[in-house]
């Protein structure tokens, strides 16, 4: 049988309104008085009405996450991230409103969020900026990205540029000096940063850059990564190292070495950039820059929630630093 606030009431020795108070965060009543009433509610087992909460509050607890349907939610990383978003924002007793993000779609976002009453929008990889986008940014509503097509407010993302001279500088001090680069997507900002680190980092060196310079990546997988290591390799030759923009480029690229006579690392040393399970899974175990993916998605719930809470909508970008995880694809050169 459900338990009301009439009968938490009468055992608290209070009103119902001060019960309704002490359950729905209001400061009008001392402290002690409010962890009475709580303590009593949960002893007979009290359940809010989350509907009822939301009038009060003038809230859903709903919160719109917008993906791009061609390869948002197909990027392990993204994925994760938005696992680890979840968790942590139903914990927090709000619920999650997926809308797919296809430029051809039509869907207008802020209609279908505004409809849906929702408090707050992640939007997952901002790679395209198409006015249904940009018109979340211009509402009320709280817009959070996660890695942006453009540097600015309202954004978490890694920091790719240092993370980027990271690697290739792990991959120097192991004696290599051909450092090939498997590039990601040249449309957006974490693309361009993380090829801008790969650049600097050559040019301070003085060595050669071996990358592809016309063709963009723009889905990070396994093909692109083979793809653009069998480009490399008719462009340039045989690399002493490989330095990618994600983990399954990364396999797709040591895929190729191996269909071609060429061990890793025996012959090339590869290092990743993301940190997936599969790179346990993979031979040689993959080394790479770890993202953490349940960081990013707790970071991004806190984020929106506090924006939520303190009715803010602009705050500066979120940058997570990353930390190189070394397993068995990369040595010292001879």
């Amino acid at each position: 049988m459900m338990v009301t606030i009439d009968e938490i009431a009468k055992l608290s020795k209070v009103s119902i309104s001060t019960v309704s108070k002490a359950l729905n965060g209001y400061t009008e009543i001392s402290e002690k008085t409010r962890k009475r009433i709580i303590d009593i509610a949960d002893e007979l087992g009290y359940m809010p009405n989350a509907t009822a909460q939301s009038l009060v509050r003038k809230r859903s607890n709903t919160v719109g996450v917008v993906y791009e349907v061609q390869y948002g939610l197909k990027n392990l990383f993204f994925s994760s991230v938005l696992e680890a978003f979840r968790k942590n924002i139903e914990s927090k007793g709000y619920d999650i409103l997926l809308l797919s993000h296809n430029t051809d779609s039509g869907l207008d976002y802020l209609r279908h969020c505004q409809s849906k009453n929702v408090d707050a929008v992640l939007v997952v990889s901002g790679g395209d900026n198409s006015d249904a986008i940009h018109k979340l940014y211009l509402s009320q509503l709280a817009v959070l990205t996660l890695d942006p097509a453009e540097k600015g407010p309202n954004s978490i993302f890694s920091d790719s540029y240092h993370s980027i001279k990271r690697s290739c500088k792990y991959l120097y001090d192991l004696g290599h000096k051909r450092i090939a680069f498997i590039n990601g997507s040249y449309t957006n900002f974490i693309g361009r940063e993380r090829l801008r680190a790969y650049l600097d980092f050559i040019h301070e060196k003085g060595l050669e850059p071996l990358y592809l310079a016309e063709r963009s990546n723009e889905k990070y997988s396994y093909e692109e990564g083979y793809t653009t290591m069998k480009m490399i390799f008719e462009a340039y030759g045989l690399p002493e190292a490989v330095c990618s923009v994600s983990d399954l480029m990364a396999i797709g690229a040591i895929n190729y070495l191996y269909n071609h006579g060429f061990s890793v690392p025996g012959d090339v040393s590869v290092i990743g950039f993301d940190d997936l399970q599969v790179c346990e899974i993979v031979t040689p175990k993959l080394t790479t820059i770890r993202q953490d993916y349940e960081a990013f998605g707790e970071l991004a719930c806190d984020t929106l929630l506090g924006m939520i809470e303190g009715k803010v909508r602009k705050i500066d970008p979120i940058i997570v630093d990353t930390e190189i995880i070394v397993r068995d694809s990369c040595r010292k050169r001879k």
